[in-house]
Protein backbone atom coordinates (compact mmCIF):
# COMPACT_ATOMS: atom_id res chain seq x y z
CA UNK A 1 0.00 0.00 0.00
CA UNK A 2 2.68 2.29 0.64
CA UNK A 3 5.38 1.02 -1.89
CA UNK A 4 4.99 4.21 -4.14
CA UNK A 5 4.97 6.67 -1.30
CA UNK A 6 7.84 5.17 -0.07
CA UNK A 7 9.90 5.27 -4.09
CA UNK A 8 8.57 8.66 -4.17
CA UNK A 9 11.12 9.73 -0.95
CA UNK A 10 14.52 7.73 -3.00
CA UNK A 11 13.03 9.72 -5.90
CA UNK A 12 10.97 12.06 -7.95
CA UNK A 13 11.57 10.71 -11.35
CA UNK A 14 8.11 9.34 -12.39
CA UNK A 15 9.50 7.01 -15.28
CA UNK A 16 12.35 5.25 -12.56
CA UNK A 17 9.42 4.82 -10.62
CA UNK A 18 7.59 2.99 -12.94
CA UNK A 19 10.63 1.22 -13.63
CA UNK A 20 10.79 0.51 -9.76
CA UNK A 21 7.66 -1.16 -9.58
CA UNK A 22 8.46 -3.40 -12.80
CA UNK A 23 11.24 -4.85 -10.58
CA UNK A 24 9.44 -5.25 -7.83
CA UNK A 25 6.87 -7.17 -9.28
CA UNK A 26 8.69 -8.82 -11.48
CA UNK A 27 11.76 -9.91 -9.23
CA UNK A 28 8.56 -11.13 -6.65
CA UNK A 29 7.49 -13.85 -9.69
CA UNK A 30 10.84 -15.03 -10.42
CA UNK A 31 12.04 -15.32 -6.98
CA UNK A 32 8.89 -17.36 -5.98
CA UNK A 33 9.74 -19.78 -8.70
CA UNK A 34 13.59 -19.57 -7.37
CA UNK A 35 12.50 -20.15 -4.05
CA UNK A 36 10.56 -23.56 -4.73
CA UNK A 37 13.29 -24.85 -7.00
CA UNK A 38 15.91 -24.17 -4.45
CA UNK A 39 14.16 -25.81 -1.04
CA UNK A 40 14.73 -29.14 -2.34
CA UNK A 41 18.41 -28.95 -2.27
CA UNK A 42 18.62 -26.57 1.38
CA UNK A 43 17.05 -26.54 4.34
CA UNK A 44 13.83 -25.16 4.93
CA UNK A 45 14.63 -23.80 8.31
CA UNK A 46 17.47 -22.12 7.81
CA UNK A 47 15.89 -20.76 4.28
CA UNK A 48 12.95 -18.96 6.24
CA UNK A 49 15.31 -17.78 8.55
CA UNK A 50 17.82 -16.16 5.36
CA UNK A 51 14.40 -15.09 3.58
CA UNK A 52 13.27 -12.84 6.73
CA UNK A 53 16.51 -11.76 7.57
CA UNK A 54 16.78 -10.22 3.99
CA UNK A 55 12.75 -8.96 4.53
CA UNK A 56 14.07 -6.83 7.24
CA UNK A 57 17.44 -5.45 5.94
CA UNK A 58 15.90 -4.54 2.36
CA UNK A 59 13.20 -2.98 4.70
CA UNK A 60 15.48 -0.68 7.04
CA UNK A 61 17.79 0.18 4.63
CA UNK A 62 14.96 2.64 2.92
CA UNK A 63 15.81 5.33 5.72
CA UNK A 64 19.18 5.72 5.20
CA UNK A 65 20.13 5.75 1.13
CA UNK A 66 18.46 7.92 -1.28
CA UNK A 67 19.20 8.22 -5.26
CA UNK A 68 17.72 6.94 -8.35
CA UNK A 69 19.88 3.83 -8.35
CA UNK A 70 19.33 2.79 -4.62
CA UNK A 71 15.18 3.36 -5.48
CA UNK A 72 15.74 0.29 -8.39
CA UNK A 73 18.13 -1.32 -5.69
CA UNK A 74 15.99 -1.48 -3.43
CA UNK A 75 12.68 -2.39 -5.34
CA UNK A 76 14.72 -5.97 -6.66
CA UNK A 77 15.86 -6.56 -2.90
CA UNK A 78 11.85 -6.07 -1.75
CA UNK A 79 10.37 -8.05 -4.63
CA UNK A 80 13.21 -10.65 -3.51
CA UNK A 81 11.99 -10.71 0.30
CA UNK A 82 8.47 -10.96 -1.39
CA UNK A 83 8.73 -14.22 -3.54
CA UNK A 84 11.44 -16.17 -2.29
CA UNK A 85 10.26 -17.91 0.83
CA UNK A 86 5.94 -16.88 0.19
CA UNK A 87 5.88 -21.05 -1.69
CA UNK A 88 8.14 -22.64 0.83
CA UNK A 89 6.41 -20.99 4.16
CA UNK A 90 2.65 -21.57 2.33
CA UNK A 91 3.56 -24.58 1.72
CA UNK A 92 4.74 -25.89 5.03
CA UNK A 93 1.34 -24.94 6.36
CA UNK A 94 0.03 -28.24 4.40
CA UNK A 95 2.92 -30.45 4.93
CA UNK A 96 1.93 -30.16 8.98
CA UNK A 97 -1.56 -30.32 8.66
CA UNK A 98 -4.12 -32.88 7.77
CA UNK A 99 -6.71 -32.43 5.13
CA UNK A 100 -9.49 -32.09 7.85
CA UNK A 101 -8.13 -29.85 9.88
CA UNK A 102 -5.84 -28.03 7.54
CA UNK A 103 -8.59 -24.89 6.33
CA UNK A 104 -8.88 -24.44 10.96
CA UNK A 105 -4.98 -23.95 10.34
CA UNK A 106 -5.14 -21.22 7.09
CA UNK A 107 -7.98 -19.56 8.71
CA UNK A 108 -5.69 -18.53 11.78
CA UNK A 109 -2.87 -17.99 9.43
CA UNK A 110 -5.26 -15.37 7.61
CA UNK A 111 -7.20 -14.19 11.41
CA UNK A 112 -3.24 -13.50 12.55
CA UNK A 113 -1.75 -11.99 9.74
CA UNK A 114 -4.64 -9.34 8.71
CA UNK A 115 -5.24 -8.77 12.90
CA UNK A 116 -1.84 -7.31 12.30
CA UNK A 117 -2.49 -5.10 9.26
CA UNK A 118 -5.60 -3.87 10.58
CA UNK A 119 -3.78 -2.80 13.88
CA UNK A 120 -0.94 -1.75 11.51
CA UNK A 121 -3.15 0.37 9.35
CA UNK A 122 -4.81 2.03 12.28
CA UNK A 123 -1.42 2.54 13.83
CA UNK A 124 -0.48 4.70 10.74
CA UNK A 125 -3.79 6.97 10.34
CA UNK A 126 -3.83 7.72 14.45
CA UNK A 127 -0.35 8.40 14.70
CA UNK A 128 -0.34 9.97 11.17
CA UNK A 129 3.31 7.92 10.37
CA UNK A 130 5.71 9.51 7.74
CA UNK A 131 7.40 7.45 5.80
CA UNK A 132 10.32 7.11 7.97
CA UNK A 133 7.60 5.78 10.47
CA UNK A 134 5.80 3.72 8.06
CA UNK A 135 9.27 1.53 6.91
CA UNK A 136 10.13 1.55 10.68
CA UNK A 137 6.51 -0.21 11.61
CA UNK A 138 7.10 -2.58 8.73
CA UNK A 139 10.34 -3.73 9.56
CA UNK A 140 9.32 -4.67 12.94
CA UNK A 141 6.10 -6.41 11.61
CA UNK A 142 8.82 -8.49 9.78
CA UNK A 143 11.05 -9.42 12.17
CA UNK A 144 8.24 -10.79 14.61
CA UNK A 145 8.86 -13.61 12.10
CA UNK A 146 12.09 -14.70 14.30
CA UNK A 147 9.99 -15.43 17.09
CA UNK A 148 8.22 -18.25 15.32
CA UNK A 149 11.27 -20.10 14.30
CA UNK A 150 12.37 -19.50 17.78
CA UNK A 151 9.52 -21.96 18.86
CA UNK A 152 8.59 -24.24 15.93
CA UNK A 153 9.79 -27.51 16.07
CA UNK A 154 10.40 -28.48 12.52
CA UNK A 155 7.97 -31.13 12.83
CA UNK A 156 6.19 -32.02 9.84
CA UNK A 157 2.84 -34.51 8.98
CA UNK A 158 3.53 -36.48 5.75
CA UNK A 159 -0.24 -38.55 4.56
CA UNK A 160 -0.24 -41.55 3.09
CA UNK A 161 -3.40 -41.37 1.69
CA UNK A 162 -1.90 -39.99 -2.09
CA UNK A 163 1.22 -41.90 -3.63
CA UNK A 164 1.86 -39.78 -6.12
CA UNK A 165 0.51 -37.16 -8.48
CA UNK A 166 -1.55 -37.90 -11.26
CA UNK A 167 -2.80 -35.97 -14.34
CA UNK A 168 -5.74 -35.36 -13.26
CA UNK A 169 -4.41 -33.59 -9.91
CA UNK A 170 -2.99 -31.10 -12.01
CA UNK A 171 -6.27 -30.45 -13.98
CA UNK A 172 -8.12 -29.39 -10.92
CA UNK A 173 -5.68 -27.73 -9.78
CA UNK A 174 -6.06 -25.63 -13.31
CA UNK A 175 -10.25 -25.57 -12.14
CA UNK A 176 -9.67 -23.65 -9.10
CA UNK A 177 -6.64 -21.12 -10.17
CA UNK A 178 -9.10 -19.32 -13.19
CA UNK A 179 -11.33 -18.24 -10.46
CA UNK A 180 -8.36 -17.64 -8.12
CA UNK A 181 -7.12 -15.35 -11.17
CA UNK A 182 -10.54 -14.12 -13.03
CA UNK A 183 -11.14 -12.92 -8.88
CA UNK A 184 -8.00 -10.63 -8.91
CA UNK A 185 -8.56 -9.57 -12.06
CA UNK A 186 -12.06 -8.15 -10.97
CA UNK A 187 -10.47 -6.84 -7.58
CA UNK A 188 -7.98 -5.19 -9.16
CA UNK A 189 -10.30 -3.17 -12.05
CA UNK A 190 -12.21 -2.21 -9.40
CA UNK A 191 -9.65 -0.53 -7.16
CA UNK A 192 -8.24 1.13 -10.44
CA UNK A 193 -11.61 2.23 -11.06
CA UNK A 194 -12.45 3.43 -8.09
CA UNK A 195 -8.45 5.06 -7.45
CA UNK A 196 -9.36 6.46 -11.12
CA UNK A 197 -12.88 7.96 -10.69
CA UNK A 198 -11.99 9.87 -7.03
CA UNK A 199 -9.96 12.67 -8.90
CA UNK A 200 -10.69 16.41 -8.77
CA UNK A 201 -12.51 16.65 -12.29
CA UNK A 202 -15.17 13.90 -11.88
CA UNK A 203 -15.99 14.03 -8.12
CA UNK A 204 -16.49 17.95 -6.84
CA UNK A 205 -16.04 16.62 -2.85
CA UNK A 206 -12.41 14.86 -3.19
CA UNK A 207 -11.67 14.94 0.10
CA UNK A 208 -15.01 13.07 1.49
CA UNK A 209 -14.11 10.28 -1.53
CA UNK A 210 -10.84 9.94 0.16
CA UNK A 211 -11.96 9.74 3.85
CA UNK A 212 -14.40 7.01 3.14
CA UNK A 213 -11.32 5.04 0.98
CA UNK A 214 -9.25 5.13 4.19
CA UNK A 215 -11.84 4.20 6.60
CA UNK A 216 -12.93 1.41 3.87
CA UNK A 217 -9.53 -0.47 3.82
CA UNK A 218 -9.14 -0.30 7.63
CA UNK A 219 -12.87 -2.00 7.56
CA UNK A 220 -11.83 -4.47 4.67
CA UNK A 221 -8.63 -5.57 7.03
CA UNK A 222 -10.53 -6.31 9.77
CA UNK A 223 -13.19 -8.57 7.79
CA UNK A 224 -10.23 -9.97 5.65
CA UNK A 225 -9.36 -11.22 9.31
CA UNK A 226 -12.78 -12.28 10.46
CA UNK A 227 -13.85 -14.18 7.23
CA UNK A 228 -10.78 -15.67 6.76
CA UNK A 229 -11.14 -17.55 10.33
CA UNK A 230 -14.65 -18.71 9.48
CA UNK A 231 -13.97 -19.67 6.18
CA UNK A 232 -11.65 -22.37 7.46
CA UNK A 233 -13.72 -23.43 10.09
CA UNK A 234 -16.44 -23.68 7.59
CA UNK A 235 -14.27 -25.32 4.74
CA UNK A 236 -13.29 -28.41 6.78
CA UNK A 237 -16.81 -28.84 7.65
CA UNK A 238 -18.24 -28.71 4.23
CA UNK A 239 -15.89 -28.43 1.55
CA UNK A 240 -13.32 -26.11 -0.39
CA UNK A 241 -16.01 -25.00 -3.18
CA UNK A 242 -18.53 -23.34 -1.26
CA UNK A 243 -16.26 -20.70 0.26
CA UNK A 244 -15.32 -19.50 -3.20
CA UNK A 245 -18.66 -19.29 -4.60
CA UNK A 246 -19.28 -17.31 -1.57
CA UNK A 247 -16.06 -15.20 -2.03
CA UNK A 248 -17.48 -14.77 -5.18
CA UNK A 249 -21.06 -13.74 -4.94
CA UNK A 250 -19.79 -11.15 -1.95
CA UNK A 251 -17.75 -9.47 -4.44
CA UNK A 252 -20.42 -9.40 -6.97
CA UNK A 253 -22.90 -7.58 -4.34
CA UNK A 254 -19.76 -5.03 -4.29
CA UNK A 255 -19.74 -4.51 -7.48
CA UNK A 256 -23.37 -4.07 -7.66
CA UNK A 257 -23.87 -1.59 -5.22
CA UNK A 258 -20.84 0.39 -6.90
CA UNK A 259 -22.61 0.06 -10.35
CA UNK A 260 -26.60 1.17 -8.75
CA UNK A 261 -24.69 4.25 -7.19
CA UNK A 262 -21.02 6.00 -6.58
CA UNK A 263 -21.13 7.53 -3.22
CA UNK A 264 -19.13 7.13 0.25
CA UNK A 265 -21.66 4.96 1.41
CA UNK A 266 -21.28 2.69 -1.39
CA UNK A 267 -17.72 2.83 -1.21
CA UNK A 268 -17.38 1.66 2.70
CA UNK A 269 -20.26 -1.21 1.62
CA UNK A 270 -18.17 -2.10 -1.44
CA UNK A 271 -14.66 -2.06 1.21
CA UNK A 272 -16.71 -4.10 3.47
CA UNK A 273 -18.27 -7.34 0.37
CA UNK A 274 -14.33 -7.00 -0.70
CA UNK A 275 -13.32 -8.10 2.94
CA UNK A 276 -15.51 -10.78 2.89
CA UNK A 277 -14.85 -12.07 -0.13
CA UNK A 278 -10.79 -11.88 0.11
CA UNK A 279 -10.86 -13.50 3.42
CA UNK A 280 -12.98 -16.30 2.10
CA UNK A 281 -10.57 -16.79 -1.23
CA UNK A 282 -7.27 -16.10 0.68
CA UNK A 283 -7.95 -19.06 2.94
CA UNK A 284 -8.87 -21.46 0.61
CA UNK A 285 -6.04 -20.68 -1.25
CA UNK A 286 -3.97 -21.91 1.04
CA UNK A 287 -5.85 -24.88 1.23
CA UNK A 288 -6.13 -25.78 -2.30
CA UNK A 289 -2.64 -26.37 -3.65
CA UNK A 290 -1.70 -28.46 0.07
CA UNK A 291 -4.57 -30.88 -1.07
CA UNK A 292 -3.99 -31.27 -4.48
CA UNK A 293 -0.17 -32.15 -4.03
CA UNK A 294 2.00 -34.29 -2.13
CA UNK A 295 5.21 -33.44 0.14
CA UNK A 296 7.67 -32.55 -1.81
CA UNK A 297 5.94 -30.95 -4.58
CA UNK A 298 4.12 -28.60 -2.79
CA UNK A 299 6.52 -25.60 -3.05
CA UNK A 300 5.46 -25.73 -7.03
CA UNK A 301 2.36 -25.96 -6.72
CA UNK A 302 2.00 -22.85 -4.02
CA UNK A 303 4.40 -20.66 -6.69
CA UNK A 304 2.11 -21.13 -9.48
CA UNK A 305 -0.76 -19.93 -7.21
CA UNK A 306 1.22 -16.86 -5.93
CA UNK A 307 2.23 -16.22 -9.41
CA UNK A 308 -0.93 -15.25 -11.64
CA UNK A 309 -1.57 -12.62 -8.95
CA UNK A 310 1.34 -11.21 -8.50
CA UNK A 311 1.94 -10.95 -12.52
CA UNK A 312 -1.68 -9.39 -12.37
CA UNK A 313 -1.27 -6.80 -9.68
CA UNK A 314 1.82 -6.09 -11.61
CA UNK A 315 -0.20 -5.51 -14.57
CA UNK A 316 -2.76 -2.99 -13.01
CA UNK A 317 0.06 -0.79 -10.98
CA UNK A 318 1.46 0.21 -14.51
CA UNK A 319 -1.59 1.67 -15.60
CA UNK A 320 -1.26 5.18 -16.46
CA UNK A 321 -4.14 6.73 -14.00
CA UNK A 322 -5.08 9.45 -15.90
CA UNK A 323 -5.35 7.31 -19.18
CA UNK A 324 -7.88 5.32 -17.04
CA UNK A 325 -9.43 8.18 -15.20
CA UNK A 326 -10.59 9.64 -19.46
CA UNK A 327 -11.28 6.11 -20.24
CA UNK A 328 -13.72 6.16 -17.54
CA UNK A 329 -15.27 9.76 -18.29
CA UNK A 330 -17.23 7.62 -21.71
CA UNK A 331 -17.97 4.51 -19.78
CA UNK A 332 -20.45 4.44 -16.63
CA UNK A 333 -19.69 2.93 -13.41
CA UNK A 334 -22.74 0.77 -13.77
CA UNK A 335 -21.14 -0.39 -17.13
CA UNK A 336 -18.31 -1.26 -15.16
CA UNK A 337 -19.74 -3.26 -12.87
CA UNK A 338 -22.03 -4.53 -15.16
CA UNK A 339 -18.70 -6.25 -16.90
CA UNK A 340 -17.19 -7.55 -13.67
CA UNK A 341 -20.13 -9.56 -12.53
CA UNK A 342 -20.05 -11.24 -15.55
CA UNK A 343 -16.42 -11.98 -15.15
CA UNK A 344 -17.24 -13.35 -11.49
CA UNK A 345 -20.44 -15.35 -13.24
CA UNK A 346 -18.10 -16.95 -15.25
CA UNK A 347 -15.84 -18.05 -13.10
CA UNK A 348 -18.52 -20.22 -10.78
CA UNK A 349 -18.03 -22.43 -14.14
CA UNK A 350 -14.81 -23.86 -13.37
CA UNK A 351 -15.48 -24.17 -9.87
CA UNK A 352 -18.34 -26.14 -10.06
CA UNK A 353 -16.73 -28.33 -12.52
CA UNK A 354 -13.90 -28.75 -10.15
CA UNK A 355 -13.94 -31.90 -8.04
CA UNK A 356 -14.02 -30.81 -3.85
CA UNK A 357 -11.09 -31.30 -2.93
CA UNK A 358 -12.48 -32.33 0.85
CA UNK A 359 -13.40 -36.31 0.74
CA UNK A 360 -16.59 -37.55 1.74
CA UNK A 361 -14.97 -39.65 4.15
CA UNK A 362 -13.04 -36.97 5.28
CA UNK A 363 -16.49 -35.57 6.55
CA UNK A 364 -18.00 -38.52 7.16
CA UNK A 365 -15.04 -39.18 9.49
CA UNK A 366 -15.66 -35.43 11.18
CA UNK A 367 -19.29 -36.50 12.12
CA UNK A 368 -18.40 -39.50 13.33
CA UNK A 369 -15.93 -38.12 15.64
CA UNK A 370 -18.38 -34.88 16.95
CA UNK A 371 -21.17 -37.59 17.32
CA UNK A 372 -18.47 -39.84 19.50
CA UNK A 373 -17.35 -36.68 21.80
CA UNK A 374 -21.32 -35.94 21.97
CA UNK A 375 -22.03 -39.33 23.61
CA UNK A 376 -19.24 -40.05 25.47
CA UNK A 377 -20.31 -35.63 27.41
CA UNK A 378 -23.63 -37.19 27.66
CA UNK A 379 -22.45 -40.77 29.81
CA UNK A 380 -20.33 -38.21 31.42
CA UNK A 381 -22.89 -36.05 32.79
CA UNK A 382 -25.21 -39.54 33.38
CA UNK A 383 -22.49 -40.73 35.75
CA UNK A 384 -22.35 -37.79 37.67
Amino acid sequence: MYLVDILYTLTIDTFWIDISKAFFFGVGVFSAIIGSLVLKKVNRRNFLITWVILGIISTITLIFFQGTLFCIISSILLGLSLGLGLPSSMAFLSDCTTTEERGRVAGLTILEAFVIAFLSLAIVEILDLGTIGIVILVTIIRAISFLALLVDKNEEISEKEKPGLVKSDYREFVFYIIPWIMFVVAASTASNVITAYTTDDLIPNLESYESAIRIGNVFRYALIAIFGFVSGIVIDRVGRKQSIIIGLIALGIGFGLLGFVFSQTTILLYFMASGIAWGSFLTVFLVIPGDLSIFGSREMFYALGTIGPLIILFSFSMIDTAWLTDLIRNISASSVSQILSIILFISIVPVIRAKETLSESKKRKRKMKKHIDSVGKLLQDYKK
